[in-house]
């Protein structure tokens, strides 16, 4: 059913249907379809049960109602939709739920909204960070990573409060997400846009945040140095883009597979290499001066130069490239879910000394000298217009053709770098 009464998508935890779209999304991809994965509509008279129970008469103190204007299908989405997702994350969710993180909305105008530190009232347009930490819980005694703004690592989700044990909107049963027409969200999750910031901008402030996260954590506001970025999706271009606006020291180089990527990339002057597959990533190296052996049996052993390399792909060859292009005792940053699958070597992260490090997104970064949220540091500045986004939000659709959206945002040979599902009829919309 994708008809015009689709109220948002629902995501179900019924193991035969995911382990199908796992199996022939890896081994048979040509024949994969959405329908194999436990994605389905639910219409406007189904809404009252779309998360699994009727929603609270009364909204928990510090709750509101949001109506979605845009919301992003991320590569977690995207993994979770195929089951290429890592089960070890299985516990972060509670089912069913509404999927969509990355949202833009408008607080609900037919209700109080409750005293707030950013002065959010009812109709203000709002960005969303999606993390449900203790204050979202009513913790009078945050635990102590939410003590330190690290709402995305809470201790305190262990499904004793409403809204349980999920790690984010977009990932509960209770508050629903994003790919729908409405979901509930705390105020202290809200960020007012102002005039001057477009929804397509606003879009793009979760994935900046992580982008920010792999530039501006560890040791110092950033690291200078040359820096490798693999993967020419949304992550990466965000990496390449905030570097450049932020002006940051160092070289940044990037790393993509696909023609489109390495067009987009190199048509706003970034330094951009394209590297299908290991022979043209090896000979790519060569060039950089890093030191190849080829061992029988093994392959080759490359030994690489950059001083930190970020995994911006999160797949198999991304992982093992960014190995390879590391420098000894130098960093390797994971800013994307990692796929799981045989054939990594860890054996160069220790007997190189390589630090490695990952980033969820959803904690501080180092600015100016002082730790801040990466809404804080991005909102002004894409008010001002110092920093653009929206050149990433590539296709929207209504939410009635989200099996369309995420084949899209699935082809990356198409050009599709942000595609967002938005509520409404009118669509497909695609920047010229």
């Amino acid at each position: 059913m994708t008809g015009r009464g689709v109220e948002g998508v629902l995501f179900r935890h019924e193991i035969g249907r995911y382990l199908l779209s796992r199996f022939f999304f890896r081994y048979a991809r040509p024949l994969w379809s959405t329908r194999m994965a436990p994605l389905d509509p639910f219409t406007v008279s189904a809404s009252t049960t779309r998360r699994g129970a009727t929603p609270p008469e009364a909204l928990p103190a510090g709750w509101v109602r949001l109506r979605i204007r845009l919301c992003g299908i991320c590569g977690t989405d995207l993994a979770v939709i195929t089951g290429r997702d890592s089960l070890y994350l299985e516990p972060e969710a509670t089912y069913p739920f509404v999927p969509g993180h990355e949202i833009v909305a408008e607080v609900a105008r037919d209700q109080d909204v409750p005293a707030n530190s950013r002065n959010v009232k009812a109709g203000d347009r709002v960005a969303v960070w999606s993390p449900l930490g203790c204050a979202t819980r009513g913790e009078d005694l945050p635990c102590g990573p939410c003590s330190s703004g690290w709402d995305g690592l809470c201790e305190k989700r262990n499904g004793a409060r409403w809204p349980g044990a999920a790690l984010a909107i977009g990932f509960s049963r209770e508050t629903g997400g994003g790919w729908s027409r409405e979901c509930l969200a705390h105020v202290s999750q809200l960020w007012p846009l102002p005039d001057a910031v477009d929804d397509s901008d606003a879009l793009l402030l979760d994935p900046a945040a992580t982008a920010l996260g792999s530039l501006l954590r560890e040791g110092g506001e950033a690291m200078a140095g040359r820096t490798l970025v693999i993967g020419g999706g949304t992550i990466g271009l965000l990496c390449m883009l905030l570097a450049r606006a932020l002006d940051l020291p160092g070289s940044h180089e990037l790393l993509v597979r696909h023609e489109s990527q390495r067009q987009w990339a190199a048509a706003r002057g970034l330094t951009v290499t394209l590297a299908r597959d290991e022979r043209e990533f090896l000979a790519w190296g060569a060039t950089l001066g890093m030191h190849r052996r080829d061992v029988p049996g093994y392959g080759a052993v490359v030994r690489g130069t950059f001083d930190r390399v970020i995994d911006a792909a999160g797949t198999l060859s991304s992982l093992r490239w960014a190995i390879a292009s590391v420098r000894t005792r130098g960093e390797l940053v994971l800013a994307t879910s990692p796929i799981t699958a045989q054939g990594i070597d860890p054996t160069p992260l220790w007997y190189r000394e390589i630090r490695c490090r990952g980033v969820n997104g959803y904690g501080p970064v180092r600015w100016d000298g002082r730790r801040m949220h990466p809404y804080e540091l991005l909102l002004p500045r894409l008010a001002a217009g110092s920093v653009r986004l929206r050149d990433l939000h590539t296709h929207t659709f209504p939410i009635r053709e989200f099996r369309r959206a995420v084949r899209t945002a699935l082809q990356k040979q198409s050009g599709a770098i942000k595609v967002a599902l938005a509520p409404g009829e009118n669509g497909p919309w695609k920047r010229a």
